[in-house]
């Protein structure tokens, strides 16, 4: 995600209220080193595709617990939260949250969380992302990993997996992680009510990233992509799977 938007000007707020969550998700699939050359209407259909689950996953979560917070239905779902002061960099990408799934676990990095409350200070960024707080968003955008952990039904990334080769009757085909990045999101935005897709997060902290550091202009921020931080860079070339008989 290659973008320079200055949210604490009027110009960068309004590039900001532009985006939707398929504008992000799509942002997002195009940064994926399997799904980047896909064909446009390809892509929009798996960006919909993540949408749709993770919209699906976010609502039955706030139905399941109504007026609970992100902390309480952690707590509800035997999901462990915890606060670390760990430094959020692993590698390129900049953490703000990860998920390990044994024992369920939800990881906040404090240095990150705290750097984007400062931006949500700003009223009109909060009223814009709908929140003053980052961590229950990130918290709730775990979630989405937790179910995708722990349900019966394969990954999103091994069910819209990409061909890459055919022998015979078996197919190759690789994952597409960012699905499962780009669901997480809309997971938020639906059990949070959000007015925005979670990714939204990702613009802010890049921004600030720019204005602050402007030399580094590559940086990926990913939204709690500590599992897409460690795989993406080798999924192209190691994650290869027969697939002929169903993904999985």
């Amino acid at each position: 995600m290659r973008v320079h938007l200055s949210p604490t000007r009027p110009d960068g707020l309004a590039s900001l209220r532009g985006e939707t969550p398929f504008t992000l998700g799509d942002r997002m699939l195009a940064s994926d080193p399997v799904a980047a050359g896909l064909p446009a209407e390809a892509r929009h259909r798996l960006v919909a595709a993540a949408l749709d689950d993770g919209t699906a996953v976010g609502a039955t979560l706030s139905r399941q617990y109504p007026g609970l917070g992100p902390e309480a239905v952690a707590a509800a779902l035997g999901i462990r939260i915890v606060e670390t002061h760990e430094d959020p960099f692993a590698g390129p990408f900049w953490r703000h949250a990860d998920y390990r799934a044994r024992p369920p676990e939800i990881r906040l990095f404090a240095i990150a969380l705290a750097a984007l409350d400062g931006v949500l200070a700003n009223p009109d960024i909060a009223r814009l992302v709908g929140a003053r707080h980052s961590a229950p968003v990130f918290i709730a955008h775990e979630f989405y990993h937790h179910v995708e952990a722990t349900r019966p039904e394969p990954r999103l990334a091994r069910r819209h997996a990409v061909a890459r080769l055919r022998i015979g009757a078996v197919r190759l085909a690789a994952p597409v992680l960012a699905l499962s990045e780009i669901a997480a999101g809309a997971c938020a935005q639906a059990m949070l009510g959000l007015p925005q897709h979670g990714a939204i997060l990702d613009l802010l902290a890049l921004s600030q990233a720019r204005e602050r550091a402007p030399a580094v202009a590559v940086v990926r921020v990913s939204l709690a992509s500590s599992c897409l931080a460690k795989t993406q860079a080798t999924s192209a070339v190691s994650s290869l799977s027969p697939t002929g008989r169903g993904s999985g």
